[in-house]
């Protein structure tokens, strides 16, 4: 089977399929697939400082946006000027949120500024070689104990493997809380580990509920090298 490509896409002239697809979700998508996912992920408290990494038409921030409504703020990250000229139309009525149109590595955003960061369905759309780099500027403005969400198909077809998601996670030192694998999707919670901890957790043995979820069954604590 031919392996998916990103590179043949064109995010700044999207083709009728992908604005079709953006239209849809501005009509249903909110309480059809995002709001049903971030409750799955635990909700929001309504005071965090979010990034939705890769926002597309800003659906999905405008669906976090609606639940900050304690002095949280959100900032849509999308390469897309097509679909950031639509996220910023659709958000115009909420003060708490921004987009901000380029690669996440350009942008420049304050080190460990945020607490939480959402993605959807993005990473495999960037090319394998820059998997690694985005995610690891990613690491950087999430703030140590922050957490990552990661929606991401799987399929050879159109995705990418969920060992890579783990393992590009992990190089950025983000520390895989659950994970669960449903048909060809992989979801996951990731923690930005903190520098000051002089332990660390080596993750020996997982156990896998029937939907497969893996989570961590028998930590052990082992020595490492800190700048205390």
């Amino acid at each position: 089977m031919k392996q998916f490509d990103p590179s043949v896409f064109d995010f700044d002239n999207p083709s009728a399929l992908f604005r079709f697809e953006d239209w849809l979700k501005g009509l249903i998508g909110g309480r059809l697939f995002y709001d049903p996912y971030f409750e799955t992920r635990g909700g929001f408290r309504g005071n965090e400082v979010v990034l939705d990494f890769g926002c597309g038409g800003g659906v999905s921030t405008r669906c976090i946006a609606a639940k900050l409504t304690r002095g949280g703020r959100v900032t849509g990250v999308d390469i897309s000027s097509y679909f950031t000229a639509k996220a910023q139309k659709r958000l115009e009525g909420f003060s708490n949120a921004r987009v901000l149109c380029g690669e996440i590595t350009n942008l420049a955003l304050p080190q460990q500024s945020f607490d939480l960061i959402s993605i959807i369905h993005v990473i495999h759309d960037i090319v394998k070689e820059k998997r690694a780099g985005t995610v690891r500027a990613l690491a950087g403005v999430l703030r140590p104990q922050g957490r990552l969400w990661i929606w991401e198909p799987i399929r050879q077809s159109h995705g990418m493997p969920a060992e890579e998601i783990r393992r590009i996670m992990a190089e950025a030192g983000l520390r895989e809380v659950s994970a669960e694998t449903e048909g060809s999707s992989f979801k996951g919670i990731f923690e930005k580990e903190s520098r000051t901890h002089s332990a660390v957790t080596v993750w020996t043995r997982y156990g896998e509920d029937a939907r497969g979820v893996r989570r961590l069954a028998s930590p052990q604590l082992g020595c490492a090298i800190c700048c205390c």
